[in-house]
């Protein structure tokens, strides 16, 4: 197969920038309240079960959907910086498998208390879920999208230009998501993932309008 044009990857691009982001808004937008203390988070999730999985469903999917935009942007920052942008795309890619892992998780136990099973028995998967063997595997994973996300504002927002605010605006909504995975505040994720989509759009128009293409290397 012939590799895709310049416009057609750019219209990929475009498209993950924008859909990605939404499909994840909508998802949080849609979740029900989040506690760390398992008991409580498995009353909540025993009350709204399809909402919990449709959510995650929605974030999972939203994610992976992003990733052409995750390498265009990386792309972008590798012109620039090229040790950077290289940096960036490493632990962004990376990011990619543990964030997966997680609404995997959250998932199955949305699914797991709709298919009956107890609380004490949800209750188990849930702390399990949380444990050091569990989580703290996933924590490196989970950072690493955060830390690419600062490479990428080192790299974009250095000087002047249609790419500052999209990624000032990305770091932002990237700062939100981290506030709420430490404190367990959907509020401040459902503005993080929005934040994203208007970051999202931006970086599409971008490439759309031909403002960022001659800073893109053909691979």
């Amino acid at each position: 197969m012939d590799a895709p044009t310049p416009r057609y990857r750019t219209a990929i691009e475009a498209t993950s920038l924008i859909v990605g982001p939404a499909l994840m808004s909508v998802g949080d937008l849609l979740h029900p309240a989040e506690r760390w203390d398992p008991a409580a988070q498995v009353t909540i999730v025993s009350t709204s079960a399809a909402h919990w999985h449709l959510a995650h469903l929605l974030l999972l999917i939203g994610f992976l959907l992003f990733v052409p935009g995750i390498l265009a942007l990386t792309n972008l920052a590798a012109n620039r910086r090229p040790a950077l942008g290289y940096a960036a795309r490493v632990l962004m890619v990376v990011s990619v498998g543990a964030l997966s892992a997680v609404f995997a998780c959250e998932m199955l136990l949305g699914h797991f208390i709709s298919a009956g099973a107890d609380q004490t028995a949800a209750i188990v998967l849930f702390t399990t879920f949380q444990s050091g063997a569990v989580l703290g595997a996933l924590l490196p994973g989970l950072l690493a999208f955060f830390i690419g996300v600062a490479l990428l504002v080192v790299a974009l927002a250095s000087k002047p230009g249609p790419l500052r605010w999209p990624v000032l605006t990305l770091a932002l909504g990237a700062a939100f998501i981290l506030g709420e995975i430490i404190l367990a505040e959907v509020l401040l994720s459902q503005i993080g993932n929005v934040l994203c989509f208007v970051a999202g759009v931006g970086f599409a128009l971008a490439l759309l309008r031909g403002r960022a293409l001659d800073e893109v290397q053909e691979i």
